[in-house]
């Protein structure tokens, strides 16, 4: 034990450890965070628990224990055996070996210097997490308490003229601290700088104010008014005008419920409180109609008056009505509120002399609900010292030297708060899942959120899921948002009735997608027109708020305008046009999807729909798939759409369906393919459309392989050969037989599969399907390989491999790639099969097909660990893991856990490799895969 007493170990900086001053290596990020909590426990037993929580939080993973056991011993290696001790339940450090501690011995003999000098940079240096974070800022403020207290002392000892450059850094990195500004303002003021010692206090009384809404305290208010006593002279002298001078207070009441939009409010505060402007400040809120753009404005309107002592002018300019106020009538009223006789009608007249009334007077002006920058500019005072506050529908972007905010819906938890305010935290808290989807269904619109809220309390009889249930039907939505003068649908229509008729058209027509927003390559094909134009339209509806673009070239509706525009769909355009529409939007996702396709498998005659609609050009297959990526969704809630609309093209949804299974990872997701597959086949039944519904049972039964459902996708097969016995529909049945080879494949039944691939293989040789017979051959290759025939598997895939090589002119399809590569292990050529994996790999990262990637990575794994190389086949099996961490099969991470716990075995990490076998166990067996039965005997 003694050698090992000369270690010490520093967390004030990196976490490090030396011993005879001699760095020594600690490992992972994660190692030096087990070691940091060992240290800051300060010779405490720490437990399992708190270790947990302290590296990976609150959702640990199933093999945390066995990691967390191996990073001891880890650390036990480098530190010494018996340096970390084992205590029941936990492990503990030795004390008094960590410069914290030194530190806090340092600090209690008051030698704060000494202790200072011991901090090496950011404490725990490189570590994550929440507990990182919390000792971080933890250690952090005792670093400034000691450095208070010296500087403290410095200025005692009449070194105030040293310190003031290092306080002033200190005030800028800490602007909320009043302990380190009172030392500013005495260091300053010893210095004989008595008037930045009181510029001092005036900025932070500014800063507490705009961020936290509270005072100094009342001990920096006296160090304040003592070192303004000492200089009189120095105090500002404000103007005084004469008594007769009217100064307007006109800010309408603030609301007494006003809740959240604390980043709003600092924002527009900030920009409204510059008092050494040197010129005039402006700031602009735009946003929907319900947003709450007056409500924020008058809130920060009178948070502010008193910076404002000559007046507060307000006026509701009425531009979302039909007719917005004129600036020379407001000019009129302005004036006479100042007690001016206002005499020319002129409108530049009104406005000089305005601007007159204002010069050298600190006057706050709201300008609620302004048509555009013509209606504003007029109203604008000419000087510095004023602030205007202007709100609008528009985006005024040509208000030249404004502050702009645009006011989006509240967030879910201000949402909540503001459903409390008006009802009650009783109601809320007893039906808190009502609450939520309430709100949800308001959007969280905060006028929307204010309606139910408003009804609620005046019927203390009703539940919340009353109100929620009333609401949740779209078509009566809008009209349930109604009370007193209050509707959300009368506050939308005033901004729709402003739009002309193309622009109306617009925002009518694409809010017929459901998807949760659109590019403008679809919105061309949904308006029927090129996509300059669409994205000009777009751009023009964003600005007038009946838009929103939550990202460069991407447009949505807020949900309640989405339902708004819908319901003027119906009054105005018609059921007709609703399916032209989604038929002009199918076409377009048929077009790009079958672009995509064509380019990861040319030749193959299922990317003929590339030519079916109009869709954006491709310079590359990486813009391509950035472009399908983003439209996936969009693609899945179209087929939705397609399914629930009577004459909507349900096989042209189908092929989509087709071609995006084989273009996207929909493995790590296979909900929505699975739901959209089975709206398909309900309204193929319901047409009577058998083609339709073969093609759509045969995507659905690889659907529920992909998940390992085998049962229920055999179950899809025999309906399927029930449906057409005489096998009219041959290249549906091809793919039911393929999906009955692959369960055969895995329960091991390999002569069975065999067949059944022999079977596929002769059905597309007859179609002349080179494609499918590449992949049905590189299927076959691996039974063989799995059922011990390697050698007989290698020319099988190899075949494969050059039918695709062909048909893709010198680009092989990587998932052929990947079953040649099995192929050549199973018969024992591992470094070959090593180099195809990696190429396979490359393939399916560039493509974005990531569960590929993992697999790949897993038989990777698996060959590593074949040829004796147990730690390779650790790095490639816990990067799969990372991978394959958000696929919902979890036969996938099962199969990894499995060859990751044979290698940790034969490492000798048999804690780990039982736990990794475990887990196995519980994935493997809920499919109940044969690999099972395996595990269970490796484990035994």
């Amino acid at each position: 034990m003694s050698r090992n007493l000369d270690l010490r170990f520093s967390v004030l900086g990196p976490v490090r450890a030396h011993r005879d001053g001699i760095e020594v290596h600690i490992g992972s990020p994660q190692q030096r965070l087990v070691l940091a909590v060992l240290l800051l426990a300060g010779g405490r037993v720490v437990g399992h628990g708190q270790l947990l929580d302290a590296v990976w939080g609150a959702d640990p993973p199933r093999t945390a224990l066995s990691t967390l056991r191996t990073y001891i011993s880890r650390l036990r290696a480098a530190l010494g055996a018996d340096v970390i001790v084992s205590v029941g339940n936990g492990y503990a450090l030795p004390a008094g070996t960590c410069d914290a501690d030194r530190m806090e011995e340092l600090t209690r003999a008051g030698r704060h210097g000494e202790a200072l000098a011991l901090w090496q940079g950011e404490p725990l240096a490189g570590l994550d997490g929440a507990y990182a974070q919390a000792q971080q800022a933890h250690l952090a403020e005792r670093r400034l308490v000691l450095l208070e207290r010296r500087i403290e002392n410095d200025i005692e000892d009449s070194r105030h003229a040293e310190v003031v450059a290092e306080l002033t850094l200190l005030c800028a990195a800490h602007p909320t601290r009043e302990r380190l500004a009172g030392f500013l303002m005495r260091a300053l003021y010893r210095s004989g700088r008595q008037a930045e010692a009181l510029g001092v206090f005036t900025d932070l009384r500014e800063l507490l104010a705009e961020e936290l809404g509270i005072d100094p305290s009342p001990e920096l208010a006296e160090l304040y008014q003592q070192i303004l006593k000492a200089d009189p002279d120095l105090g500002v002298k404000t103007k005084k005008w004469p008594a007769a001078t009217p100064v307007p207070r006109q800010l309408p009441a603030d609301t007494t419920d006003f809740t959240g939009r604390e980043p709003n409010i600092g924002q527009v505060t900030r920009a409204l409180r510059a008092a050494d402007a040197s010129a005039l400040v402006i700031a602009a809120v735009a946003g929907a109609g319900g947003m709450g753009k007056t409500t924020l404005a008058v809130h920060v309107a009178h948070r502010i008056a008193a910076d404002y002592p000559d007046g507060q002018l307000f006026v509701d300019l009425q531009g979302a009505g039909p007719r917005p106020l004129p600036p020379d009538a407001v000019l009129g009223a302005f004036l006479r509120a100042f007690g001016v006789d206002v005499v020319s009608e002129s409108l530049s007249e009104r406005a000089a002399l305005y601007r007159s009334a204002l010069a050298d007077r600190r006057v706050l002006v709201v300008l609620d609900n302004a048509t555009d920058v013509a209606q504003v500019r007029p109203l604008l005072p000419g000087a510095a010292g004023c602030a205007v506050l202007v709100t609008s529908r528009a985006r005024l972007t040509g208000l030249s030297g404004a502050r702009h905010l645009h006011l989006e819906a509240m967030r879910p938890d201000e949402a909540t708060a503001l459903l409390i305010k008006v009802v009650g935290e009783a109601r809320v808290a007893a039906e808190r899942e009502a609450a939520g989807d309430l709100v949800r269904a308001c959007g969280y619109l905060p006028l929307a959120i204010r309606v139910v809220a408003s009804r609620l309390a005046a019927r203390p009889g009703w539940s919340l899921a009353r109100m929620r249930d009333r609401v949740a039907d779209e078509r009566r939505r809008l009209a349930e948002l109604r009370v007193d003068d209050l509707a959300v649908e009368a506050t939308f229509t005033l901004g729709y009735d402003q739009l002309d008729a193309a622009h109306a058209a617009a925002f009518r027509l694409l809010a017929v997608p459901n998807a949760p927003d659109l590019s403008s390559s679809l919105a061309a094909a949904v308006l029927d027109m090129d996509e300059a134009d669409a994205e000009e339209l777009c751009e023009a509806l964003v600005n007038v708020s009946m838009m929103d673009s939550p990202a460069p070239g991407r447009y949505r509706h807020h949900d309640l305008l989405k339902i708004f525009a819908r319901s003027r769909l119906d009054e105005e355009d018609g059921e007709q046009v609703r399916r032209e529409v989604l038929e002009r939007l199918l076409g377009c996702h048929l077009a790009g999807i079958g672009a995509i396709f064509a380019m990861l498998y040319p030749g193959d005659p299922l990317a003929d729909a590339a030519s079916s609609g109009s869709c954006p050009s491709f310079p590359d297959l990486d813009a391509a798939l950035e472009w399908g990526q983003a439209e996936e969704q969009g693609a899945l809630s179209c087929l939705q759409q397609v399914a629930e609309t009577p004459g909507g093209r349900l096989y042209d949804a189908v092929w989509l369906l087709d071609m995006m299974s084989q273009v996207f990872d929909f493995e790590s997701d296979t909900t929505g393919y699975e739901r959209a597959a089975q709206s398909l086949i309900s309204a193929a039944v319901e047409r009577g459309d058998l083609a339709t519904e073969v093609y759509a049972r045969h995507k659905h039964a690889e659907i529920l392989y992909g998940r390992k459902a085998s049962e229920a996708a055999l179950d899809e097969v025999r309906t399927i050969r029930e449906l057409d016995p005489a096998g009219v529909f041959s290249v549906n049945q091809a793919y039911a037989v393929n999906v009955s080879a692959m369960v055969a494949h895995d329960e091991r039944s390999w002569d069975e599969a065999i067949t059944r691939y022999n079977e596929v293989i002769r059905i597309w040789r007859a179609h002349d399907r080179s494609a499918y017979e590449a992949l049905a051959l590189g299927n076959l290759a691996l039974v063989l390989g799995e059922a011990g025939r390697g050698e007989a598997a290698v020319p099988v895939a190899e075949l494969a491999l050059g039918i695709t090589t062909e048909l893709s002119g010198g680009r092989p399809n990587p998932q052929v790639v990947y079953q040649l590569a099995v192929a050549l292990s199973a018969a024992g050529r591992h470094e070959e099969a090593l180099a195809r994996f990696e190429e396979g790999r490359a393939e399916f990262r560039r493509i974005k097909q990531f569960t590929w990637e993992g697999m790949t990575l897993r038989r990777m794994a698996e060959t590593c660990f074949a040829i004796g190389r147990p730690e390779r086949a650790v790095d490639h099996a816990e990067e799969a893991l990372t991978i394959l961490a958000e696929v919902d099969q979890m036969w996938a991470r099962g199969k990894v856990l499995t060859v990751l716990g044979r290698a940790l075995g034969q490492l000798g990490q048999r804690d780990r490799a039982r736990a990794c076998l475990a887990e196995a166990v519980a994935m493997l067996g809920r499919p109940e895969l044969p690999d099972t039965d395996d595990v269970r005997a490796l484990l035994g």
